[in-house]
């Protein structure tokens, strides 16, 4: 039987898997399969083109197999790419082969994707956002940390060689938690003129049916009137986004 993990352990394990984190969010590319499993919470190997038969997770856990949810999840996540791959090539469209991990967290919401994992980067990001505490660990991140500090060792090993196939993180200083958004806002997408309803929810870090309420009571959402296609899918333009917050 093990006991309970000590507060600097807990602290320890935090901080350890805020920097996992927040290293991945800081990579300036992703590739679809990479993004697959790191948004599932599994670390991506070096020079892997598909879903793994193992492997270690952000937390430092250990999958001998494949079967178990977090697999799961990534295999969902790329069945989707390939959807959307499929539709590319019918459009006489390129499918990008990388991606900034902000513009493939938009597309998985723009998909309706969702993961466990999704909001511990959205809070990171939140917190990576805030010029004042940059390094402030979201609160959900450490409470998870918390209960599994006991893997705080693999952590520490995936964080130094390897399963992550990059350099090691360094570890922030733990800060003083705070209420955050469970929705953690990202930046505005480049290079798009709109936006889908999720992407603006995660933008404006509010719930999506927040959004679709206040639509469909007043037509617009602060004044921003979105394109209604056929589907009934509804795209807000980026340059009223920008406007509204005040970036344009």
């Amino acid at each position: 039987m093990t006991s309970d993990p000590s507060p600097q352990e807990r602290i320890a394990a935090a901080r350890q898997l805020y920097a996992v984190l927040k290293e991945y969010l800081d990579r300036p590319i992703w590739t679809p399969v990479e993004g697959a499993l790191i948004l599932s919470g599994i670390h991506p190997p070096k020079g892997e083109n598909g879903i793994p038969a193992e492997g270690t997770g952000l937390d430092g856990r250990q999958f001998a197999s494949a079967a178990n949810d977090r697999f799961h999840s990534a295999f969902r996540i790329m069945d989707q790419w390939q959807l959307r791959c499929e539709d590319d090539t019918e459009n006489g469209d390129a499918t990008p082969t990388e991606l900034s991990p902000y513009a493939f967290i938009a597309w998985c919401q723009d998909m309706s994707i969702e993961t466990d994992w999704m909001r511990f980067f959205f809070e990171v990001a939140d917190g990576s956002s805030r010029s004042d505490r940059p390094d402030l660990i979201p609160p959900a991140v450490a409470e998870y940390a918390a209960r599994s500090a006991e893997t705080i060792g693999a952590i520490q090993a995936a964080l130094i060689g390897g399963a992550s196939g990059g350099p090691p993180a360094t570890a922030p200083a733990l800060a003083k938690a705070e209420p955050v958004s469970r929705r953690g806002p990202i930046p505005i997408p480049e290079n798009r003129e709109h936006v889908s309803t999720e992407e603006l929810a995660a933008i404006l870090a509010v719930e999506p049916q927040t959004i679709r309420k206040r639509y469909s009571e007043t037509g617009t959402y602060h004044g921003i009137k979105p394109t209604k296609l056929p589907s009934r899918r509804l795209l807000w333009p980026v340059e009223a986004i920008r406007e509204l917050l005040g970036q344009a």
